[in-house]
């Protein structure tokens, strides 16, 4: 079931998007919901934890797009945010709300279900991912979204999770090796960063959106730089 809503002030804006989400999920054959709000705080008083995609409208009266979604990271690192607005002037405040999807007004079909399958196929991979790592009389099933940072500490290996850390004896390279495919990258010879909650990159750090700093080698910084990038580049249309 996934389950999305529709923030927008505009009614006729409103109806046009459920309309085209209709299209399109019945297209793909799979279970859904369609949520509608006409406000920030319509949505804010809503179970915000049953939504997985999120269309917001970035002007509307009283609480904005931006304020609303500021107000949802606060609550929920998970929720996929698409933000509806008619000109892409809010990238960077974007950054910080982990929100790296625009659709442009007047809306197009064909746009909005390039965003909306690509959120989808993220969701369904990023639920089922994980790795299982054994640990002596210990073994952990740690969900891939969740993890921030990896760091050793001389013979130790923390992983940092949205929920928790995990501290365990494992190799540095071989978690590397595992987690390849996905939006992980070695910053230093010490650490490993998720793209996902990367907010900036300056040319010894990568800043979290948590506030944390995660360090990166000189070395390695243009390869960081460009992989990240690419990550914006694959999210902002």
């Amino acid at each position: 079931m996934i389950k999305i809503a529709v923030c927008e002030d505009e009614k006729e804006t409103q109806l046009l998007i459920e309309d085209y989400l209709e299209n399109i999920l019945k297209d793909i054959s799979i279970e859904y919901e369609i949520q509608k709000y006409i406000s920030g705080e319509e949505l804010l008083e809503s179970n915000l934890k049953d939504i997985d995609i999120l269309l917001l409208d970035i002007k509307m009266e009283k609480l904005n797009g931006m304020d609303t979604a500021r107000k949802i990271r606060e609550v929920d690192n998970e929720m996929e945010i698409i933000f509806v607005t008619s000109l892409i002037d809010y990238v960077q405040e974007g950054y910080e709300v982990r929100a790296y999807r625009y659709l442009l007004k007047p809306i197009e079909l064909e746009e909005l279900k390039k965003h909306v399958l690509t959120c989808i196929k993220d969701i369904e991979i990023n639920k089922e991912s994980h790795i299982t790592i054994k640990n002596k009389s210990n073994t952990y099933k740690i969900y891939l979204n969740e993890i921030k940072y990896i760091e050793v500490q001389k013979k130790d290996m923390l992983i940092h999770t949205i929920n928790k850390n995990f501290d365990i004896k494992y190799s540095l390279g071989k978690i590397e090796k595992e987690l390849n495919p996905y939006k992980f990258i070695r910053c230093h010879k010490s650490f490993i960063v998720n793209l996902r909650y990367v907010e900036n990159i300056k040319p010894n750090t990568a800043i979290l959106e948590s506030g944390e700093e995660v360090p990166i080698s000189r070395y390695r910084y243009k390869e960081v730089k460009e992989k990240f990038l690419k990550f914006l580049g694959d999210t902002i249309c």
